[in-house]
C-alpha cells in the first residue's frame, strides 16, 4: 500500500483502490466544517458551475450570483410518493437504513435525495483535482427542477493522458459495506446505463460544444454513430474507465476500507479493456456530515446573496 499526501488528506493507494483520510478526522463539528470548507470553496464551486477546472474565483456580483444559484441544488430535501420496484431484502434493508426509502401510512415513500448530489459534487472534485481528469458535463446541469434527481451515470469524464472515457458511479452511505452493496447493484446494469448515456447525452446535438473535451475529440464521430457500439468501432476506442466513489461513515481504518473495496467486481465493459478507480472518503457519520453541510450551505447562500449588493 502506498501512502501519499494530497492537500489536507492522507491518501492510501493499493492497485485501483484509493482511500482519502482527512488529516484531522474527528467526530465533531469542526471536522465536518473543515471538510465542507475544502470541497465547497469558491474556487471549486465556480469550476463546477462553469465546467472549467482552470478557473479561479474573483469577487463580483456575477460570480456571487452563480454560486448562490448553484447552492440551491443541495438543500431543501423533500419526500415524494413514487412507484418504485421492490428490490431484494438486502437492498431494501440498506435503503431503509440510509433513509432513502420509508413507509408512511402504508405507502412507499422515496426521498428526493440531495445527499446524492453532494456525493456527486465531491466525486467531481476528486476526479478533477487528484486524478486530473476532464469533466465532460456535470450531470447536475441537466436537471430542470431543484428537487429532481439526476438519473443515469453520475459522472462523465475524459482522461487526456489515457485517451479514455470515464463513466462514474457514486454513493453516500452510512457504512462502506452498504456503499459497496449499492455499487454492486448499479454495476450489474452498467453496460445499459452507458449505452443510454451515449444516446441521451453524449450524442445529443443540443449539447454540442457544452460537452467540453468530449466534443472537441469525438464531436464529428457522434454525428454519424447511432449507438455506443458503433461509436466504439468508428472512434477506435480501446479503453474505458469506471470511477467509483463511496463517501461513508463508520469505517476510518484504511485497511478495513480497502478490504471492502476489493469486493467490488471488476469486469470488462462493452468488450473494452476496463480500468477501475475505487475511491473512498470516510466521513465518520453520514447524517452529522450532511447536517453540518446543510447548515454551512445556508450560511454561504446568505453570504453570497448579501455580497451581490
Amino acid at each position: 500500500m502506498i501512502k501519499k499526501s494530497f492537500d489536507c488528506f492522507t491518501v492510501y493507494e493499493e492497485a485501483d483502490n484509493n482511500v482519502f483520510i482527512h488529516i484531522e478526522m474527528k467526530d465533531d463539528e469542526v471536522f465536518y466544517e473543515k471538510l465542507f470548507e475544502y470541497f465547497f470553496s469558491e474556487d471549486k464551486l465556480l469550476r463546477y458551475c462553469e465546467n472549467n477546472k482552470h478557473l479561479s474565483f474573483s469577487p463580483s456580483p456575477k460570480a456571487y450570483t452563480i454560486l448562490y444559484r448553484h447552492l440551491r441544488n443541495y438543500i431543501d430535501a423533500e419526500k415524494e410518493k413514487m412507484n418504485l420496484p421492490m428490490f431484494s431484502q438486502e437492498i431494501e434493508e440498506i435503503l431503509a437504513i440510509e433513509e432513502i426509502v420509508s413507509y408512511e401510512q402504508g405507502e412507499r415513500i422515496a426521498r428526493k435525495d440531495k445527499i446524492g448530489k453532494i456525493g456527486e459534487y465531491i466525486f467531481y472534485c476528486l476526479l478533477s483535482d487528484y486524478f486530473d481528469f476532464d469533466c465532460i458535463l456535470p450531470k447536475i446541469h441537466l436537471q430542470t427542477d431543484y428537487n429532481m434527481s439526476v438519473y443515469g451515470i453520475d459522472s462523465l469524464f475524459y482522461s487526456k493522458q489515457s485517451d479514455m472515457l470515464l463513466f462514474g458511479e457514486s454513493k453516500f452511505s452510512v457504512s462502506i459495506k452498504n456503499g459497496v452493496t449499492l455499487i454492486k447493484k448499479s454495476l450489474a446494469e452498467y453496460e445499459k446505463q452507458i449505452a443510454d448515456e451515449y444516446e441521451l447525452v453524449l450524442c445529443n446535438r443540443l449539447y454540442g460544444d457544452k460537452l467540453n473535451v468530449f466534443y472537441d475529440t469525438y464531436g464529428e464521430v457522434t454525428e454519424t454513430c447511432i449507438n455506443i457500439e458503433e461509436f466504439i468501432r468508428v472512434a477506435n476506442v480501446q479503453n474505458i474507465g469506471i470511477p467509483i466513489f463511496i463517501a461513508h461513515g463508520t469505517e476510518v481504518d484504511e485497511n478495513l476500507v480497502i478490504k471492502e473495496l476489493r469486493k467490488i467486481p471488476r469486469k470488462n465493459v462493452l468488450g473494452l479493456n476496463t480500468v477501475y478507480y475505487c475511491i473512498s472518503l470516510p466521513v465518520v457519520d453520514k447524517f452529522k456530515a450532511i447536517a453540518v453541510f446543510t447548515k454551512k450551505i445556508r450560511e454561504a447562500e446568505e453570504r453570497y446573496n448579501g455580497a451581490r449588493n
